[in-house]
């Protein structure tokens, strides 16, 4: 007979991981559906999710350990995404200096924070990754809530987008850095009795076989995996785009992970690779509702390992960490602003923007517990961190909203002796300031769309197109058209075409339900555009111009409109006429 004790048990092992997954995803919904009730931001919601249902508190969930790994595969998913928000271009233009205000900012809080996390009685190393963890603030909360508000063309918010970029740069750094950090501490593995000691000639075959291996990766990425991507897009479901993309960021997370490296360095070199292609904005938008999902799971997990008794225990401690942090970001981000070239008043408005700890604030914290340099105090540190991130992202949103009236008092500093250096390029504040040109965005590129654009870009429209036949993109790219790959009912897509800022939009595409829904998506992120639609009847168009369209061309009307005016035009002309334009024909 067979013995079925091993698969039940198994069964009942996979049982309890989809109960307590369960148990997370419905808490996390419900308490952060109230925050958003309360237009809070929603990862602090996830963060008290999982402390009231964790093991320490109601206890709901008990084992955690199955959730870490899914966990795990949130940060290399963060990583990834970041690898695909760094814009190559941006590199090579004027937005480098903007990511030098982040880079400064974030080198000097690291700096700056460490002795101060050291007076709460922290070793140097412990208080190193404190004070790193807490140089990162927010982009999910910031760029969502500047989206919201319309202000990412503006200086602020390009400032402000630059130094979050560098910050989530700076992440993949500073996650290598903390193995560092705890060799220096003492905390690293011991090596076995029996094992022999390694040599300097294994330890540059080791770096030359990962750097080697890196380059094989960039190789792949420049010449191979475009060519890839270019068949996957032919398929009109997209969905063997978002295979081969997901392959190739695991894949390049398990080599990496394979060859010693971190797993988390590949992903986020595969993210980077997959930006340089012109597939990035589409991919973004299918990756980012499975990310968003890891995401909310990774911050409930992290709320698991939060004891509401600590922090509650210490919450003096949390509010002079809240103040600390705040303050010292405050500082550093707006005067490394101030001195590249913002004005005053700008560099305080970023400051106060940025002046929070973040996301990666607790997965960086979360590598430095893993690597023991918290030691027998990781509870109460994490604790500290978790109560610092929920308070100050509990407040960032009004802080934002707030941030002329609070940093009102800087207008009064005089402009930088800097100032021609290199925040404000020519490039860029002709960017943010020009608001002469009318910016369309022409969704479809079939022979309506190819008109149009003709028409309005004789007129001096500023012209978007939005395609998806990645050989039109292709076509288009090359004689100097901005064209982007995706499909105009992205979210991913709209905000990479200028949707929020732009002053009309033609939804052109041969699409009834398509237009519909992009219709809607469109109008949410821009009440004030013009939106032109067609559509193939007469029901559609009643449909889109009560969810936000301005005009709709309906291809039935249109066509007998066209005909009638051929007929009569026909019928009313001489018999001479009908019949040299009968030879004409």
């Amino acid at each position: 007979m067979f013995d079925l004790t091993p698969t039940l048990a198994a069964a009942m092992g996979d049982g309890a991981v989809m109960r307590d997954l369960l148990i997370i995803l419905a808490t996390a919904a419900l308490v952060s559906l109230a925050f958003r009730r309360l237009k809070i931001a929603t990862i602090p919601g996830y963060l008290i999710a999982g402390a009231i249902f964790g093991p320490k508190a109601i206890g709901l969930v008990n084992d955690s350990s199955s959730i870490s790994s899914i966990a795990n595969v949130a940060i290399v998913l963060l990583m990834f995404g970041i690898g695909m928000h760094l814009d190559r271009r941006d590199l090579r233009s004027g937005f480098v200096p903007i990511l030098a205000v982040g880079m400064i900012s974030t080198a000097l809080t690291a700096s700056f924070g460490t002795p101060i996390a050291m007076l709460f009685g922290l070793s140097p190393t412990a208080a190193a990754a404190v004070a790193i963890s807490m140089s990162m603030s927010s982009t999910a909360v910031v760029l969502r809530i500047l989206q919201q508000r319309r202000q990412l063309r503006q200086l602020h918010g390009r400032i402000a987008f630059g130094t979050l970029l560098s910050q989530d740069l700076a992440v993949v750094g500073a996650i290598a850095f903390m193995p560092v950090l705890a060799g220096l501490a003492g905390n690293g593995a011991a090596p076995e009795p029996d094992a022999e000691p390694t040599s300097v000639l294994s330890i540059i075959a080791s770096a030359l076989i990962s750097i080697g291996a890196v380059g094989l990766m960039i190789l792949f990425g420049n010449y191979v995996l475009p060519r890839v991507l270019s068949e996957a897009a032919k398929d009109t479901s997209h969905e063997l785009l978002l295979v081969c993309s997901a392959a190739v960021g695991l894949g390049a997370a398990v080599l990496t992970g394979a060859l010693g490296l971190s797993p988390e360095l590949g992903a986020f070199l595969a993210g980077f690779l997959l930006a340089g292609t012109p597939f990035k904005h589409q991919l973004s938008g299918q990756i980012g509702p499975m990310r968003d999902l890891f995401m909310a799971v990774f911050f409930t997990a992290v709320g698991l390992a939060l004891d509401l008794s600590v922090m509650l225990e210490l919450w003096w401690i949390v509010l002079l960490g809240v103040l600390a942090v705040m303050a010292l970001k405050s500082l550093t981000i707006g005067i490394t602003a101030w001195l590249l070239g913002a004005p005053p008043i700008v560099a305080g408005v970023v400051a106060v923007s940025l002046a929070h700890a973040g996301e990666f604030s607790l997965v960086i914290a979360g590598v430095a517990r893993a690597n023991g340099l918290f030691g027998e105090q990781a509870d109460r540190v994490m604790a500290i961190l978790i109560g610092i991130v929920f308070v100050s992202l509990i407040l960032t949103p009004s802080m934002i909203a707030r941030a002329k009236f609070i940093a009102g008092f800087s207008a009064a500093f005089p402009r930088s002796p800097l100032r021609r250096g290199v925040v404000i390029s020519h490039d860029i504040q002709h960017e943010v300031e020009s608001e002469s040109v009318k910016r369309v965005v022409i969704a479809g590129f079939g022979p309506v769309g190819r008109v149009v654009a003709d028409k309005l870009a004789h007129a001096g429209c500023q012209i978007t197109i939005v395609e998806i036949n990645p050989e039109t993109v292709r076509r288009q790219s090359s004689i100097g058209r901005r064209v982007i790959f995706g499909d105009i009912t992205n979210e991913e897509v709209l905000h990479s075409a200028g949707v929020s800022s732009a002053n009309a939009v033609l939804l052109t595409m041969p699409d009834d339900e398509a237009v519909l829904r992009a219709t809607r998506h469109i109008r949410e992120l821009n009440s004030t555009a013009f939106i032109a639609a067609r559509t193939h009847y007469l029901s559609g168009a009643f449909l889109a111009k009560e969810i936000g369209a301005n005009v709709v061309t309906v291809e039935e009307l249109a066509t007998a409109d066209a005909m009638a005016v051929q007929v009569q035009e026909y019928l009313g002309s001489t018999e001479h006429e009908r019949a040299d334009a009968q030879e004409g024909d």
